[in-house]
């Protein structure tokens, strides 16, 4: 028997997995409360829904409270199926400037840890306006929000990881929350759970380029910022009860699947 992408559903079995393939999770956690977090919305753009055979073609973070953007294309490499532009939208002459994923991520990783440097205020300033060192805060964790992340964006993330040589370690070291899961727990999601129509929703009309990666991220933070409001609560409130950690046999697990 065999999935739709043509793979025997036994394989994971075979490779010493849990799961078949039509029971296996590609993205196992476990519940975790941070007390303190910077909140990094992301999203992904990709050549192909199949998280284990597909490539990512973009990459978008938003820091929350827009106190910083990220946004690359990734160069496609050899893979032809990125010439068809209908599936993600951005021309292949586009993605051919953009860097490879190692590189992409690379500055993915650079640009949250930068993110975590908090400066605490200060009536002490220096001449040149610069805090004292001692002015800095320890760095805080990282948070990664992504709308239907468990299943999607955070596999994707991490399969095309372990298959550039990147390796899993950065992604260990963050938390996770999927807002999907968030909006239905409170009952928001309606009956469309697309990012698109819960911003419509929430925010009215707004001109944002649908399916290109840091214009997605904005309407997921205005989607996270107005569904807080409307409970009282801070951003941070209303996702950290939801935040997990990546399972370590998720590792081993997705190793097996693309090798």
């Amino acid at each position: 028997m065999r999935d739709y992408s043509g793979r025997f559903v036994a394989d994971p079995l075979r490779k010493g997995g849990e799961f078949c393939m039509i029971h296996t999770v590609l993205f196992m956690v476990q519940p975790a409360h941070p007390d303190e977090s910077i909140v990094a919305f992301i999203d992904l753009e990709t050549n192909s829904l199949d998280v284990l055979s597909g490539n990512i073609v973009e990459i978008g973070a938003l820091i929350g409270g827009t106190r910083g953007m990220f946004s690359t294309v990734v160069h496609p490499g050899n893979d032809e199926t990125s010439e068809d532009a209908s599936v993600h939208g951005i021309p292949r002459a586009e993605l051919l400037l953009g860097p490879h994923f190692a590189e992409a991520f690379g500055r993915l990783q650079q640009f949250l840890q930068y993110a975590c440097l908090s400066v605490l205020e200060s009536d002490d300033d220096s001449e040149d306006g610069r805090l004292p060192s001692e002015a800095m805060k320890q760095n805080l964790e990282v948070t990664v929000v992504a709308h239907n992340g468990l299943k999607f964006d955070f596999p994707f993330l991490l399969q095309e990881c372990i298959r550039a040589g990147v390796g899993p370690a950065a992604m260990a070291g963050w938390f996770y929350v999927d807002s999907l899961a968030v909006l239905r727990a409170i009952d928001c999601a309606g009956e469309c759970s697309k990012l698109q129509c819960a911003f419509r929703v929430c925010s009215g009309p707004q001109c944002l380029r649908a399916h290109r990666a840091l214009d997605d991220c904005i309407a997921l933070e205005a989607v996270v910022r107005a569904v807080s409001d409307s409970l009282g609560v801070t951003p941070w409130a209303l996702l950290r009860p939801f935040a997990c950690r990546l399972d370590g046999a998720t590792i081993a697990q997705m190793t097996a699947l693309i090798a």
